[in-house]
């Protein structure tokens, strides 16, 4: 009977180790560059894409403002080729966004890239010399309690541009800013149109009322609601995700220099 016990509880034991070992998450990091001349070619750049939808609150009877924030999986990247809107003519490469290496750390499963899948706040590590765009949006709206649409959208490269030029700075990080889409449905049909907008400094959407948890996500609560603030708090993200090297220090240089 007590090897039994014993046996059992082996057992017990094997298995708990199995159950916790396969249960480890998996985190994100961006490639540093690989040597010395990429540390000068290299930038990192990140921006918000919000979806910007009104909502009601019949509890209290006023209407809030819901952001749901659209990450790398949702948000595809051209390099572009060519660009002259007076002739119409546009040819763009897309970006890949898949992972290229995984690596086991104690706590989680890493998985490196160029472009992270998960982040709110969009890290794009690219070239420092080309300009980039957003070409098409793929995501799911959440649009009430066990209430979710999927949403796709291919963007007008012009104007797409126009709002959004995603060009960094060799060997630095860049905040792009803040940005909403808009969707306005058709008259009479299942499509829709979108508004592609850049949030300005002095814009009205910091006097509006956001949803509270949602607000703290994309702002830190020290700094209130600016380009400022979301620019911290994304500086605040690259460091828990990087935790060490190259873009962990630029991170931490401008981020003390900002909150100075």
């Amino acid at each position: 009977m007590a090897f039994h016990r014993i046996t059992s509880v082996l057992i017990l034991f094997f298995t708990y180790v199995f159950i916790s070992a396969g249960c480890k998450a998996t985190t994100e990091r961006v490639f540093d560059p690989s040597d010395s001349k990429s540390e000068t070619k290299n930038t990192l750049v990140g921006f918000l894409l919000l979806d910007e939808t009104e909502q009601k609150d019949f509890s209290i009877a006023v209407s809030y403002v819901s952001l749901q924030p659209l990450s790398g999986e949702n948000v595809k990247i051209d390099e572009i080729v060519e660009l002259n809107p007076s002739l119409d003519i546009y040819r763009g490469s897309y970006i890949k966004t898949s992972f290229y290496y995984f690596e086991e750390e104690k706590e989680s499963y890493v998985s490196f890239s160029n472009h992270p899948k998960k982040s709110i706040f969009n890290p794009n590590k690219l070239d420092g010399d080309k300009e980039y765009l957003i070409r098409e949006l793929n995501w799911t709206r959440s649009c009430g309690n066990k209430c979710r649409i999927s949403m796709n959208s291919r963007l007008n490269p012009f104007k797409s541009v126009n709002t959004l030029k995603i060009k960094g700075k060799p060997g630095e990080i860049v905040f792009l800013g803040i940005y909403t889409i808009k969707t306005n449905q058709i008259p009479g049909t299942s499509s829709f149109t979108i508004e592609f907008n850049r949030i300005s400094d002095d814009s009205e959407f910091y006097h509006r009322r956001i949803d509270p948890l949602q607000e703290k996500i994309i702002f830190d609560p020290q700094f209130g609601k600016n380009q400022k603030s979301a620019e911290i708090q994304f500086l605040k993200s690259i460091l828990e995700m990087q935790k060490s090297g190259f873009w962990y220090e630029k991170a931490k240089e401008k981020l003390n220099t900002l909150i100075r």
